[in-house]
């Protein structure tokens, strides 16, 4: 997609806001057992720290979970100027004296806490440092108001750009990772996940659409305010909003629920796409044991995409979507939305099931001998392909093995045998619904339901760096 230059915007927005001083009179004075960290710190179940994601280290804040984000916002799609009043309501897990917020670029304009109003001031890359007027307790709740605007700019990933994009006809907030922070303050970990209410004021003639379903649209002069609810808690990857001049479809699915799609003014010609959704829904719900979600809907731009985005309830799809990216973003709603990873070196455990949806629609749906295409697949992989770490690709590099963990998806199938695989594939995110696993979490699983020590094939397939052993890569179930 091609970015729209706003240089008058960016004049406007050019001079800073002074920062508040960070222990001004009157607030809470900081000692470091009081600190939230600026980072999230990653603990096991069974208490042992594991530290902060490796990739992202200062992505993510401690000391306090948040409970909602309420946004409202007002944007103006002829500047591409965004102004927003963040609400964001949470429960601290220490006693606080100061804690982060995760928000890159934007100027910030002003902070309170429980009404209050707070020190702040910006440090690094994304770090918004926030000092209450008072110690907040450990497991007190609490309310953080963060008022903001300016000219939202996105990332550029080795997927593409990720967060806030700007074409000039549309403005989408989508991608992964790290896409939240480029449009709301957030804390920036996928374990928090929270439940999200956006209020988008807009000129009449623009449309919004976003996360969960749609609670209202009240008219103004010569504008109006569309605001979505989003009701399930969500991790900050999987939240997204677009504006533009969309037109919003409602079909009715399999079991009598409507979802809602919505087609940018030159992507009308992919209803024959979106229309489709019933049919994945009714192919994927038994199979994955019931839909997680509580809204169903695809956004569809009229510009071609690097990726599928497979945002919460509402995937975002490109001008070159086909039914496979539908059935991958539906499948994502299992594998991804609902059962997230932990740290981003643990992407490809979701992204290797969703994916794998694919080739099980392309098996019922299309006759693919799946045998033949993993077969050929594995005999066209180079000492490039299989050097790649499924259980830690790299940092930027998160997505780049995605078709050796479809592979490995396909070989757990033949050593579990079909039974227990779709045992498996339904089950883990079953019994993890909203909630966040990693590799390790998954392995534990497996070995529980095949009641089997598979150490071998976990080590060959995401450990190993060269081609699987023959018998973890061609295996037969006992």
């Amino acid at each position: 997609m091609a970015l729209r230059s706003t240089p008058r915007a960016v004049a406007l927005l050019a001079a800073p806001v002074l920062a508040a001083t960070l222990l001004g009179a009157g607030h809470a004075a900081a000692d470091a057992s009081t600190i939230g960290s600026d980072g999230y710190v990653h603990v096991a179940p069974n208490g042992v720290v594991l530290g902060v994601d490796p990739y992202y280290p200062k992505d993510g804040n401690g000391g306090y979970d948040v409970s909602d984000y309420t946004l409202a916002l007002d944007y103006s799609p002829y500047w591409g100027t965004l102004r927003g009043k963040a609400t964001i309501k949470a429960v601290t897990t220490q006693d606080l004296s100061r804690f982060n917020l995760d928000l890159r670029g934007m100027t910030v304009r002003s902070v309170r806490v429980n009404g209050a109003p707070a020190a702040f001031t910006r440090v690094g890359e994304h770090e918004l440092v926030i000092t209450p007027s008072a110690l907040l307790p450990s497991g007190a709740d609490f309310t953080v108001e963060v008022g903001y605007d300016g000219v939202p700019r996105p990332l550029y990933t080795s997927r593409g750009w990720t967060g806030w994009v700007d074409t000039g006809d549309s403005a989408v907030a989508m991608g992964a990772p790290r896409a939240a922070m480029t449009w709301f303050p957030v804390n920036g970990t996928e374990v928090d996940k929270a439940t999200m209410h956006v209020a988008v004021t807009v000129p009449t003639g623009w449309s919004v659409v976003g996360n969960g379903v749609q609670a209202s649209d009240v008219p103004g002069s010569g504008r109006h305010t569309v605001t979505w609810a989003e009701e399930t808690p969500l991790a900050p990857h999987a939240t997204m909003l677009g504006i533009g001049r969309w037109q919003l479809d409602t079909i009715t699915l399999a079991d009598g629920t409507k979802a809602v799609n919505a087609y940018g003014p030159c992507a009308l010609g992919l209803r024959a796409v979106g229309n489709r959704l019933p049919e994945v829904r009714e192919f994927l719900d038994p199979l994955l044991w019931g839909y997680p979600q509580s809204a169903s809907g695809t956004l569809f731009l009229d510009r071609n995409t690097a990726y599928t985005h497979g945002a919460q309830g509402r995937p975002v799809l490109g001008a070159n979507a086909t039914v496979e990216d539908l059935v991958y973003a539906t499948a994502y709603q299992w594998w991804g939305a609902s059962l997230t990873h932990k740290m981003w070196k643990d992407v490809l455990l979701v992204e290797g099931f969703s994916r794998y949806a694919v080739w099980l629609w392309d098996e019922a749906k299309n006759g693919v001998d799946l045998d033949a295409r993993y077969r050929g697949l594995v005999e066209r992989g180079d000492a490039a392909f299989w050097a790649r770490r499924l259980i830690d690709p790299g940092a930027g590099r998160e997505f780049a093995p995605t078709t050796k963990a479809v592979l490995m998806v396909h070989a757990l199938r033949k050593t579990l045998g079909d039974d227990l695989f779709f045992q498996v594939m339904a089950g883990f995110p079953i019994i993890n619904q909203q909630g966040n696993q990693n590799w390790h979490d998954w392995e534990l699983y497996v070995d529980a339901v095949a009641q089997r020590e598979l150490t071998g094939f976990y080590h060959a397939w995401l450990e190993g760096a060269v081609i699987p052993p023959a018998e973890f890569l061609y295996p037969t179930a006992p």
